[in-house]
């Protein structure tokens, strides 16, 4: 057993889930759809063998004084959960509520950071749910974990995991505090000097009713012919889909509130190192992104400037926004209000298709922001998901954002050489 602090990120995950107090929120999943004959033992051991492969795993956590410490355990075997829906009206029904009340229910990161669960659904139909703590995995550390408990059950190699994610913690820490810093931080100051934050509505005209829940979730699927011509735009400016979307959710937020000058935050996956890519833990690293639209340029232009904005970010994404100096970007509100995200755009997910994707719906109906908009890959097409506060927000307004998105997405694809209008 060893002790260490916890990395910056997990501690201000830990700061910012005590001021928010939404504990249940700071859960991760991965969903496996086991088809035919399920070997129970083969299981068991894929379990064992992941935790022992990944420390995270088998990584608790305990509050000392305003510190956060991380506590690495030795491997040892895990309980994994067993809940039977066979015997249902309808059982794929019963198993889905079963993991959205698993996402829902908190993990106690002091006791163990994981919950494996396998439910069968029927004699040739099984599914096998890790929870886990958001304090050991994020979106990358779910595809790994969805490639590795199948190659474990499948008795497959793996590759070598360079550094253990402690090790990367060190590196990550003399990285922010040693003589690298100073760029960093030069960095961010002139990206965002003169930054505002997006001026949203302060409070929803129709309030919301006793019954009513707090958030708001909308969705809209963009075509697939639509979203063969945004890949197709990306490859023309050679760029990737993700500055293509960020360049369309900054005309949204124009046409909605008027600013030029919009600034949001998105997560990244703060993987610079090639000793992590194949380390399970919380890397990801909150980035201000900050866009300029000029109804006078086409569209092209803007997502010039959004692509040499990522890129750039990407190259300082080490630097959590929350370690920036305060009032660096002014306004009312948070600078993590407004959060923009592109679902496995820095790594495929491997668990992402088929059933696997529906059993999503229960991630995408909650949010620790304000207001979260995602784009999530599904088949060809791709489904716009806005979720934000109900207080602030109501579904009217909701709805008709994500449904300008979609229609923009549409006429940029029909014409990108000018910016498309209200």
């Amino acid at each position: 057993m060893r002790e260490l602090p916890a990395s910056v990120g997990q501690r201000l995950l830990w700061l910012m889930d005590h001021y928010r107090g939404q504990q249940h929120s700071l859960n991760e999943q991965v969903v496996w759809h086991l088809r035919g004959d399920c070997d129970v033992a083969a299981l068991q051991r894929a379990v064992d063998l992941l935790h022992e492969r990944h420390e995270s795993l088998r990584t608790t956590f305990v509050a000392r004084k305003r510190q956060l410490v991380q506590v690495i355990n030795p491997p040892r075997p895990v309980e994994l959960l067993r809940v039977d829906t066979s015997g249902h009206a309808n059982p794929r029904e019963a198993a889905r509520e079963h993991i959205a009340a698993e996402l829902s229910t908190a993990v106690d990161f002091g006791v163990w950071p994981t919950r494996p669960t396998l439910i069968t659904v029927g004699p040739e139909h099984h599914i096998f749910v890790l929870t886990m703590h958001h304090y050991v995995s994020d979106d990358w550390s779910n595809a790994l974990l969805s490639r590795d408990i199948r190659a474990l059950y499948q008795g497959e190699e793996l590759p070598e995991i360079g550094w253990q994610y402690a090790t990367w913690a060190d590196w990550q820490r003399e990285r922010i505090s040693g003589p690298d810093s100073t760029a960093l931080f030069d960095h961010w100051r002139g990206q965002l000097d003169g930054a505002r934050l997006v001026r949203l509505p302060e409070r929803a005209e129709v309030p919301r009713g006793p019954d009513e829940p707090a958030w708001v979730s909308v969705e809209l699927t963009i075509d697939a012919h639509v979203v063969q011509g945004l890949h197709q735009l990306a490859r023309r400016q050679r760029t990737t889909l993700f500055p293509v979307m960020l360049s369309l959710f900054y005309l949204v937020l124009h046409r909605a509130t008027g600013q030029s000058d919009l600034t949001v935050a998105s997560l990244f996956a703060n993987r610079s190192r090639p000793e992590v890519r194949d380390t399970v833990g919380f890397f990801v690293s909150m980035v201000l992104l900050r866009g300029r639209v000029d109804d006078a340029e086409p569209f092209t232009d803007l997502l010039r400037q959004v692509r040499n904005v990522v890129m750039e970010g990407l190259r300082h994404q080490e630097l959590p926004a929350q370690l920036l100096p305060p009032g660096l970007v002014t306004g009312e509100g948070r600078t993590d209000d407004v959060m923009f995200q592109l679902l496995g755009s820095f790594v495929p997910r491997a668990d992402m298709s088929g059933d696997e994707l529906d059993d999503l719906e229960a991630q995408l109906e909650r949010s620790r922001f304000a207001l979260e908009f995602v784009v999530v890959p599904q088949d060809e097409t791709l489904t716009a998901v806005l979720m934000c506060d109900r207080d602030r927000f109501t579904p009217d307004w909701a709805h008709q954002l994500v449904k300008d998105y979609v229609q923009l997405a549409a006429a940029v694809v029909a014409d990108p050489h000018r910016l498309p209008t209200a």
